[in-house]
């Protein structure tokens, strides 16, 4: 009695599928961040910028972001060396401010007061001297909260 040969397996008829079930969970997965996103105003991703002391780094408030709750301060968190500075500047027509609302022991708190986007008060610096994460807000839209953090 003679069988019949066994069958060759086709590698794409069966990765083929597969692929498709991992893109197709993929898309499902990032769509759903994206609806967190826009439900709750908080970037999932959220990117740092890192400077060493002495040095400057700016943080621009959006044109929109004052009747847009999904935008926010741009970046949402930065980093900077003690001795370090960040620069905000209003890029939106409506005023906003730069208002601290947690800071560390020894740290003084800070606030821009009314930051208009054409005028000198369009921008806000503040020197951080003490180590730590203060935390801050515009006192006009409170879904504009973000993270100064500062090393060393």
């Amino acid at each position: 009695m003679q069988g019949t040969p066994p069958q060759k397996i086709k590698y794409a008829d069966l990765i083929v599928p597969i692929l498709i079930v991992l893109a197709v969970g993929a898309a499902c997965g990032l769509a759903g961040l994206g609806v967190y996103q826009l439900t709750t105003g908080s970037p999932i991703f959220a990117f740092s910028s890192s400077n060493t002391g002495g040095s400057t780094v700016s943080v621009s408030i959006p044109k929109g972001v004052g009747s847009t709750q999904g935008l926010n301060f741009d970046p949402a968190s930065v980093t900077v060396a003690k001795g370090g500075k960040v620069t905000w500047t209003n890029r939106d027509p409506v005023p906003h401010t730069v208002t601290a609302t947690s800071w560390p022991s020894g740290a003084s708190r800070f606030d821009s007061g009314n930051m208009n986007e054409n005028d000198t008060s369009n921008t806000f610096t503040v020197t951080f001297t003490v180590a730590g994460t203060y935390q801050y807000v515009c006192s006009y839209h409170p879904w504009m909260h973000r993270t100064v953090v500062v090393t060393g």
